[in-house]
């Protein structure tokens, strides 16, 4: 059975200060089980300042983790702070490894062999597989993702994508025993006693699907390859906007990425919300995720008030699930964006809703990945945006 500790620092400048802080909230001598990994989440300055190489370095276990803008662990939330939660068990084997750097051209061939060698390191077949993937501009999500789920198979996948506090990703970087890298991909693999649940919610129902206009919105994807949508309702994509109602120059801007589209896969489950990165000069638009044709869209929207709420939803599935040994949390970091001046209020709901008796991290993602179930009630890997997941060890 997993157990997991957690351990917050907001020291960034005194190295030795930080990482003292971080052990006696650990307390591993009385803690530590046989097995253990150390996943963090931090403001990329703990990487350039030195803390979390120093850090990595003191614990007796692998580490991994990723760069993020703001976080919590049991008890404590701050924009700027080190978050460490270990998951330590005597029935569970932890295999990592790190990927070499990623383009657009090697993509399938490098993650495929990180999750090779991590997997070669394991007597069995994982349980669970726990990735932190780059953001490259330059590539997108949508690639690496689909790189992964090909390597995985079906087995289920959780995590986030670096982050950083910056709108052009600088500083975002994957971690791995202190080393940080902005292009590679790192890989946890969990085999033995461990059944995680997954959790995940997006924007509320009554933002996408109005009574009133439902049906003049919802589009039917007629042509798209990968992410790039070419044709919706058998027009270009931004003949579609106009039609709903967005201006041409409006259209044109770089504020697209906060109308959340919501994509039904028809599998039973609800639809889940795809970042639109841009349109290009001739109409087609290109998402976060995939987009297959033969399935419908409808725009959407998130505001302050939606994401507390669905925020607060998630916390009351997950508070119905008994013997929960540990969470681990990813919010998409336009929630984060969308909340204004009050940046803060979400990691406060979860503090506020979980308390200190289950152990807990959360943080701001890139790219949230999280399995959902088809009709058969199997897991299929899925990637998100604007989206909230969590899953329950």
């Amino acid at each position: 059975m997993i157990k997991m500790l957690t351990a917050c620092t907001e020291e960034v400048d005194e190295i030795t200060d930080a990482v003292a802080e971080i052990l006696e909230q650990l307390d591993l001598d009385s803690n530590l089980a046989a097995n253990s990994i150390g996943i963090i989440s931090c403001d990329p300055e703990f990487v350039l300042s030195g803390v979390v190489e120093a850090l990595a370095k003191k614990l007796p276990f692998n580490t991994v983790g990723i760069t993020t803008r703001g976080g919590a662990v049991t008890g404590a939330f701050s924009s700027i702070q080190l978050n460490i939660s270990v998951l330590t068990a005597d029935d569970v084997q932890f295999s990592i490894e790190r990927s070499d750097a990623i383009s657009s051209e090697n993509v399938d061939e490098v993650i495929a062999g990180a999750y090779q060698k991590a997997l070669n390191k394991l007597p069995g077949k994982p349980s669970l597989i726990l990735v932190y993937p780059p953001m490259i501009a330059s590539i997108g999500a949508h690639p690496i993702g689909n790189a992964i789920f090909k390597a995985v198979e079906n087995i289920p996948v959780f995590g986030t994508f670096s982050c950083s506090p910056f709108v052009d990703h600088r500083n975002s970087f994957t971690m791995m025993n202190g080393a940080a890298e902005s292009t590679s991909a790192v890989f946890v693999l969990l085999s033995g006693n461990v059944k995680p649940d997954f959790f995940m919610i997006s924007i509320p129902e009554e933002n996408y699907r109005p009574k009133e206009n439902y049906q003049k919105q919802r589009g039917i994807i007629t042509k798209s390859e990968g992410c790039c949508v070419y044709t919706i309702n058998d027009m270009s994509f931004a003949a579609y906007l106009e039609k709903l109602g967005f201006p041409a120059a409006y259209i044109a801007v770089d504020s697209l990425y906060l109308i959340p589209f919501m994509l039904n896969f028809d599998d039973g489950n609800p639809p889940i919300a795809r970042a639109l990165y841009n349109i290009n000069d001739e109409g087609a638009a290109i998402f976060g995720g995939s987009m297959p044709t033969g399935k419908t869209i409808s725009p959407g929207s998130l505001n302050y008030d939606g994401i507390l709420e669905t925020t607060e939803e998630l916390l009351r599935q997950i508070s119905l699930k008994k013997n929960i040994n540990g969470i681990l949390m990813y919010s998409c970091v336009v929630r984060h964006v969308l909340l204004g001046a009050k940046t803060d209020d979400e990691l406060k709901k979860v503090v506020e809703k979980i308390g200190d008796v289950t152990p807990y991290q959360v943080c701001y993602s890139n790219g949230e990945i999280c399995p959902v179930k088809n009709s058969k009630g199997e897991f299929v890997n899925r990637l998100h945006n604007y989206t909230f997941i969590a899953c329950v060890l």
